[in-house]
């Protein structure tokens, strides 16, 4: 029995046979047009909508800071070449990346979060459209033949080849050259999941050359076992995408070169250096997240402290919060005379619930109350905009200046502020 694999490229590769009718056109082109089974136009309805459920589900604002912070990583990757590049098809380019392959949670990308959450509203098409979507990575097809409405593409490292449907320019798709986008599957047929980028046929060899290189430094720094070619395109997608706009702008001014200018050590350093800042974001972005999570259960029991329902207090109290030690209570009722001392009444719930989500978080060890409950009114005034010198909140606090920065900074650090 032929394998799943060898049914598709039989498929796809009869498209674009001659047409056994006479017509001389291609049979893609000519009576396979005529017959589109039921079976088929319901896998595209349901690909078609599934694809505005997941770009409706990418823009919840519960992941507007991750998606800001994808833009930037991003966009700062193919600056060099955006004068080169019309910005809807960078911004259409950069969404994508971001459902399909930027992990906000620091694993879990946009397509692999809808699937679980969405799972029990899913029908069986959905369910198996979202399956083999999640693992689609951006790749690089080589164009065998074009008809009138579909192309056969083949992948330049695994050979395997697919026919496309969904080109609004077909004409513009030439054969040979080398498209680089991402494929999803759609019963007996692929589409391309956004415009893709289309490099001219002698660049073949140079990003052949380029993906063994890059593809050795990721083996290196993930581990062989963790490396495979599916993870690398996804892992590197947006370091690809940057070096194919490079490349497809040195091709229009007739150089495809590219040649390794500064050095292969350099190059692994900045792989590292890129690998450790989205690493260092997605957690920023988590932490954000957990922070208001938590922050919904610290009003829910400040207001139960207030209404006489909530646990007993395990110590002093400040404006109905149950503080977990003495000091912090203390630094609490400073922070509190204070704000209300410079007629900023409005900011003491605020300036309460920070503090005391860094209590539960963190515990720390209080040795100077007079300078946490400072660097707690010096940290409410710069989220509120406020203008407070620093120098001469630490003299009214008659304490140092250098511990007010420090522990404003652990704050910050601690709740994802700045």
């Amino acid at each position: 029995m032929p394998s799943c694999k060898g049914v598709f490229e039989t498929i796809a590769t009869s498209l674009f046979e001659p047409c056994s009718c006479g017509s001389g056109l291609n049979f893609g082109d000519c009576c396979a047009k005529k017959v589109v089974t039921l079976e088929q136009l319901r896998w595209r309805t349901t690909a078609r909508e599934l694809k505005r459920k997941l770009g409706f589900f990418a823009q919840q604002p519960v992941f507007t800071e991750a998606a800001i912070w994808a833009q930037h990583l991003y966009l700062s990757g193919i600056a060099g070449s955006l004068f080169t590049l019309d910005s809807n098809f960078v911004g259409e380019r950069c969404f994508e990346w971001f459902i399909f392959d930027f992990p906000v949670t620091g694993k879990e990308t946009i397509i692999e979060l809808f699937r679980k959450t969405a799972a029990s509203e899913l029908n069986d098409q959905e369910t198996a459209l979202l399956k083999r979507w999640s693992k689609a990575p951006n790749a690089f097809y080589e164009v065998k033949a074009v008809g009138k409405q579909a192309v056969l593409v083949e992948d330049i490292l695994t050979a395997d080849r697919f026919c496309v449907r969904g080109f609004e320019n077909v004409k513009e798709v030439v054969s040979g050259g080398i498209l680089y986008l991402r494929l999803l599957w759609v019963g007996e047929e692929f589409e391309f999941s956004t415009t893709g980028l289309l490099l001219p046929q002698e660049a073949k060899e140079t990003i052949l050359s380029w993906l063994k290189e890059d593809y050795a430094v990721f083996k290196r720094l993930v581990g062989r076992k963790r490396a495979s070619w599916p993870s690398y395109l996804r892992r590197r997608a947006h370091r690809i995408a940057a070096w194919v706009a490079c490349l497809g702008s040195s091709s229009r001014d007739g150089c495809i070169e590219c040649e390794n200018v500064w050095g292969e050590r350099l190059d692994h350093l900045l792989f590292l250096l890129e690998e450790k800042i989205l690493e260092e974001l997605v957690r920023d972005c988590i932490r954000r997240e957990r922070w208001k999570e938590l922050f919904g259960e610290i009003i829910r029991e400040a207001e139960e402290g207030k209404s006489g329902k909530g646990k007993e207090k395990k110590s002093g109290s400040a404006e109905g919060f149950a503080w977990p030690r003495p000091e912090y209570a203390e630094v609490a009722r400073l922070v509190v005379k204070d704000l209300k001392k410079r007629g900023r009444v409005k900011e003491v719930n605020k300036a309460l619930r920070l503090w005391y989500k860094f209590c539960v978080a963190r515990g720390p060890v209080i040795r100077k109350v007079a300078a946490w409950a400072a660097a707690v009114v010096y940290t409410v005034a710069r989220i509120e905009g406020d203008r407070v010198n620093q120098q001469r909140l630490a003299a009214e606090y008659g304490v140092s200046v250098s511990a007010v920065s420090v522990n404003h900074r652990l704050l910050c650090r601690s709740l994802g502020l700045f």
